[in-house]
This record gives C-alpha cells, structure tokens and sequence, in this order.
C-alpha cells in the first residue's frame, strides 16, 4: 500500500463524519511559512488541468475553502523554512540566507520532471499526486538541505519529505458535500493529469487572499533559482 493510499483510507472517515482539519488565515509563529517550492509553468497543460480539477472538487466542497490547486497557486513543497512571520522583507538576513542556499543548490540539479498520477485525501486536503520522472527533484531536495546547514532546523529531525504532492484544495470550513466528496476523489485515484518540466525552483511566502470565487494563499515570488545542472 502507498503512503498516498494510506492517507486516503485514514482521511476519508473524517472527512465523510465533518471531523476534517479546518485551515486558517496564518498568524504569527503559524503555518504557510517562507518555503522552496517547484510550480509547474503556468503555460503547460498540467497547470491548466489541476486549475480545472481544483474546480470540480471546489463544486463538491462548496464556498469558503482555499482553492491552492488553481492556476499560478498550486506548488509542490519542496522545504518549509521556518514558522510564518508577518513581515518578511528582502534586507533579512535569513531570507538572504534562504537564496544564497536556493542559488547554490540549483546549481546541483537540471530541470525537474514530474508526473500527476492520481487525487487523494488527507485530513485537511484534496491532494494531487505527484511521482518524479527523474532524480533532479529528489537531488535538488537534498542538496538545499546541505547548502541550508543550520537553516534547514524547521523540518528536523527527520528533514526529508517522502511524497511530492500539490494540495488542490486546503479545508477551511465544513464541507458541503462529504460523502460525495469523498467518493469523487476514490474516482480519481488513478486518473492521469499529465506531466511537466519544471525548470525554476522559488523560494516565496504566502498572502491569504479571500476573494471570491476562489480565495487561495497566494505565493509571492522571494527568489527564483534555474535547475541547470
């Protein structure tokens, strides 16, 4: 069984009984902090299509939850950086740090292929899932984690993801149709939703920006690093 299989099965129940994990806009030492993040290039056909199946699961989910997965928003993590903080500005030292690091590692890696293989679920998302093509994502990830040194203290101790992912849909209220969101995405575990080249890696923050229709967390571009190995 996969993790993305596991996380499905442990994350349905909720999600159908209403007891899903509710985001919220980020307040200080909180989540949606400064990160490296890998964004498929908003031209491909890939970005197109998760901006289309964010929709549809936004239809199911009903109003108020964040659409991460449209067009310009939706990112595959590679690292978190630290806690959120309000006020992040070029002149700080650590966000100087963070893109001397991003520089250095991008060095390391050529442009990243991906492939969106299915839909899952987790306690607090629609997730997309994502499966490398090639070694680049995974080399690129352990080399900022070098080139970070101390900086790289946010996701220790274990300090590696073991899934790539983009989040469609982060929860933030109940949901208007459970069940038949749920049965939506075992629908869709499987479904192919193309590929991509991604060939910047990003260092950004995040914005909560509630417009309707579809209010999301914005990524502010920080820095941006070609894979150019």
């Amino acid at each position: 069984m996969s993790k993305f299989d596991q996380l499905f099965n442990a994350a349905a129940p909720l999600i159908a009984s209403g007891d899903h994990q509710r985001d919220e806009p980020p307040r200080e030492g909180g989540r949606w902090p400064v990160s490296v993040v890998l964004r498929p290039p908003p031209d491909s056909d890939l970005s197109h299509r998760l901006d289309a199946v964010t929709a549809e699961a936004a239809e199911l989910a009903g109003t108020g939850h964040w659409h991460t997965g449209q067009a310009g928003s939706a990112h595959l993590t590679v690292r978190a950086l630290e806690t959120y903080r309000a006020h992040v500005g070029p002149s700080d030292p650590a966000i100087q740090r963070y893109q001397s690091a991003l520089r250095r590692a991008a060095t390391a890696a050529g442009p990243a292929r991906i492939r969106v293989a299915g839909l899952t679920l987790t306690p607090g998302t629609v997730m997309a899932c994502a499966v490398p093509l090639d070694s680049q994502a995974d080399l690129f990830m352990d080399r900022l984690a070098a080139e970070l040194g101390p900086d790289a203290w946010h996701e220790l101790p274990d300090g590696r993801r073991d899934i790539w992912y983009l989040n469609l849909i982060h929860f933030t209220t109940d949901i208007a149709k459970p069940a038949a969101l749920v049965d939506w995405v075992a629908a869709h575990r499987s479904t192919y939703l193309g590929e991509a080249t991604i060939p910047v890696a990003e260092l950004v923050r995040f914005h909560h920006t509630p417009t309707p229709p579809r209010p999301y967390m914005r990524p502010e571009v920080l820095a941006r690093a070609s894979l150019r190995r």
